[in-house]
């Protein structure tokens, strides 16, 4: 299969090295992860954000969440 460049900042080459297993190439890692069905908590564990920019994330899911079930019209209480 041919090479497709991509640019990915110093943080995300740095959390990619942390998952990296043994005689794995970058692309390999990648190819692992896009697999799975990552859940946010699990990105987190990875230390991509801080423990501020997770609580200030899972606030807005959170508001974003209730705006979405209240125009459903199933506001949650």
């Amino acid at each position: 299969m041919g090479e497709i460049k991509i640019s990915i900042t110093a943080d995300v080459y740095k959390a990619l090295l942390m998952e990296k297993k043994e005689k794995e190439s970058l692309s390999d890692v990648i190819l692992r992860l896009s697999t799975k069905n990552l859940c946010i908590e699990e990105v987190v564990g990875t230390q991509i954000l801080s423990r501020e920019d997770w609580d200030e994330v899972k606030l807005e899911l959170k508001k974003a969440s209730n705006l979405t079930l209240r125009k459903l019209g199933k506001e949650r209480v």
